[in-house]
């Protein structure tokens, strides 16, 4: 009897102890903040395609570009319209959304913009050379946010 007594009195005190302990549970309801966002637009093409080289949407945190984009799409097949989203940019101020073209077997310095992100979306801001004649829009991407609509014309007969 006396071993029973103290089996209960342990078991007792191993509950009681237990009920000390704190509940951990997995916490589903509260997803994880996100960190990055993301921008998306269309964009409607005017001219001919090239017949060398690619044509791709890019963002830039510094204009006029300065290295590598921050992001760009995979080369564009010929089409009168596309519809881009870059996902998983940090949240930043990107100061140009550009459509540009590049022959990888030209020298650096080749590459031509055909049209950028700007005020008027029916109008591609560039001369017949890829010169740009007004400054871009720049982007806000904050994190867990879509800017979307950054919508833009590009000149495809600028490129060579």
């Amino acid at each position: 009897m006396k071993r029973l007594f103290a089996f209960i009195g342990s078991a007792a005190l191993i509950m009681m102890a237990l009920s000390f302990v704190p509940a951990c549970d997995d916490d589903d309801d509260n997803p994880a903040t996100p960190t990055t966002g993301s921008i998306s637009g269309t964009v409607d093409f005017r001219g001919t395609w090239p017949t060398t080289g690619q044509v791709q949407v890019s963002v830039f945190q510094n204009y006029p570009p300065s290295g590598p984009p921050d992001a760009f799409t995979d080369p564009i097949s010929p089409t009168t319209s596309f519809n881009y989203r870059f996902d998983g940019l940090d949240p930043a101020n990107y100061a140009a959304v550009v459509v540009g073209w590049i022959d990888l077997n030209l020298p650096p310095g080749q590459e031509k913009i055909l049209g950028y992100y700007w005020a008027d979306v029916d109008s591609v801001a560039v001369d017949g050379n890829g010169t740009p004649q007004v400054l871009p829009l720049s982007v806000d991407v904050e994190a867990g946010e879509t800017d979307s609509h950054i919508d833009m014309a590009a000149d495809l007969d600028v490129a060579p």
